[in-house]
């Protein structure tokens, strides 16, 4: 009698089954991750192009957002951002006061630059379609997210004549490249 009890004592022990033992608990919830995007710690560059070939590199100097993604709930997923146009700063000085000028950036009417996003689309994550003003004309964007060495990546290719920014079409080419440079939400 005492083997057969012990042997059934042993068999749920064999199974992985232990007496009295709590119910395993479920992992938490992944909790939302919230990046704010400022100067302290992120950058906002373009890079433009001369004649279509040669780049033309700048910066914002002053610009806040916030990026807030929910790997549970990927629709509820959204960010903002708000630069300020006239913190443009171009490696090409005598540039930079023509670009702030009415016929391109007109910074004096039009202030921000803003760009907003209501969720995340796809499955991987790396993609963030959102709608960008820019001198008061707001255009659908899709930024390209990429991550490296603990930093984020969001990056889009635009035409500036979508945005109504046509002024010197040969000096100055159509397409500029976004980039912004965060380190990633812990």
């Amino acid at each position: 009698m005492r083997r057969l009890l012990a042997l059934l004592l042993l068999v749920p022990l064999a199974a992985g089954a232990v007496p009295n033992a709590a119910p395993p608990r479920a992992a938490p919830a992944p909790r939302p991750l919230a990046l704010d995007v400022t100067p302290t710690c992120c950058a906002i560059t373009f890079t433009a192009y001369a004649f279509g070939v040669f780049p033309i590199a700048g910066s914002f100097g002053r610009f806040e957002g916030r990026l807030v993604y929910d790997p549970g709930d990927r629709a509820a997923a959204h960010a903002e951002a708000r630069i300020s146009a006239d913190s443009l700063n171009l490696d090409a000085g005598p540039i930079e006061a023509d670009v702030k000028a009415q016929h391109f950036l007109d910074v004096d009417h039009f202030p921000l630059i803003l760009f907003a996003a209501a969720a995340i689309p796809g499955e991987d994550g790396a993609m963030l379609q959102g709608m960008l003003t820019i001198k008061g004309v707001t255009r659908p964007v899709t930024l390209t997210i990429t991550e490296r060495d603990g930093r984020v990546t969001a990056e889009a290719m635009i035409s500036r004549r979508a945005f109504g920014i046509t002024a010197r079409p040969v000096l100055a080419g159509d397409t500029i490249t976004i980039t912004v440079n965060a380190p990633l939400p812990r």
